[in-house]
């Protein structure tokens, strides 16, 4: 089984941080990059945010780029964190104007992935959360998050799927979709066929969780709408190229994704800091096609049996071979 893969628009971003705000590099125009992407074989799509459309490059404009560069358009991701309006919260605003905002945003991303003719958008509530005790009142902040959602999701049936994007923190020190489990109990409590999970696989280190497992969890209730891949040190979002650093937790989380027939894109969601964009890009596709071709000679049924007996050992034997044998 080959998987589908795309790259998020932002892996061209400027990559500024706290010691340089001026950024690493300029950031190319939307041309350059979608041209760049293109020229990388094996991808197959881009994300894009509901911000990349603006007066200067028009829906129409976006939707020839794709086309004249044989790419489609594999989802479209709300970002709230590009204006100061949303620094306190975003779908969980208290003040009803800043939340029909935030609101607004969302419709705006289900609108742009209709014209680019994605099937998925995803909510980062990356606004949403608190930073000190007492700080919040969770059950309300929580209920108003449901209902935005909520408003976002019947606004998108039947045609778009809503993913609601976890992460343990940052920017705010704790944020309120935080884990693979409150992801789920979120969705059987908005209880909308449109409504599941995106997982992204370094969001799932953060938050001390096994990825695959994270990816069974949510493909048996068939919640799994997006999945994201970068790796990190588990402290935070670091965004490296997948396959870096946790290259066996990458293996078992592609295992998974393929014992359960995923038929969506996986998204490359990298920010390269210091290297260069097509470069990172290109990397990130080979360690997840070498991974790919490597299960292809892990006998499943094997395996199965190993797990059987709960002895590490057996399992390890197994993919040892596979990894590191030929």
């Amino acid at each position: 089984m080959s998987f589908k893969i795309s790259a998020g628009i932002w892996m061209f971003s400027d990559g500024a941080d706290r010691s340089c705000s001026e950024g690493i590099r300029d950031v190319p125009r939307m041309q350059e990059i979608i041209s760049s992407i293109a020229k990388v074989r094996g991808v197959k799509a881009v994300e894009v945010r509901q911000t990349d459309v603006h007066n200067d490059l028009p829906v129409k404009d976006l939707k020839r780029l794709l086309k004249d560069n044989n790419l489609a358009c594999s989802g479209v991701t709300t970002t709230l964190s590009h204006t100061r309006k949303f620094s306190l919260a975003g779908f969980g605003h208290q003040h009803q104007k800043t939340r029909n905002a935030a609101i607004d945003e969302g419709r705006k991303a289900v609108d742009l992935a209709r014209q680019l003719g994605a099937t998925c958008i995803t909510l980062r509530l990356y606004t949403d959360g608190f930073d000190y005790p007492f700080h919040v009142d969770y059950t309300t902040h929580w209920n108003t998050v449901i209902s935005s959602i909520k408003t976002i999701a019947k606004y998108a049936s039947p045609d778009i799927n809503v993913a609601i994007a976890y992460k343990p923190r940052d920017p705010r020190k704790f944020l309120t979709v935080a884990t693979v489990g409150k992801a789920l109990s979120m969705c059987q409590e908005i209880a909308m066929k449109n409504v599941g999970v995106a997982m992204n696989f370094s969001h799932s280190l953060m938050a001390g969780e096994n990825p695959a497992e994270s990816v069974a969890f949510l493909t048996r209730s068939s919640k799994m709408f997006q999945i994201y891949f970068s790796d990190s040190y588990r402290l935070g979002d670091d965004m490296m190229m997948p396959g870096s650093l946790h290259l066996w937790e990458t293996l078992e989380a592609l295992f998974y994704l393929k014992t359960a027939r995923y038929k969506g894109y996986i998204t490359l969601d990298v920010l390269p800091e210091r290297i260069e964009p097509t470069h990172a890009l290109q990397i990130s596709l080979g360690n997840l096609s070498i991974l790919t071709k490597k299960l292809e000679k892990l006998d499943t049924l094997e395996l199965r049996r190993a797990q059987k007996t709960l002895d590490a050992t057996e399992s390890q034997r197994i993919i040892r071979r596979v990894m590191l044998q030929g």
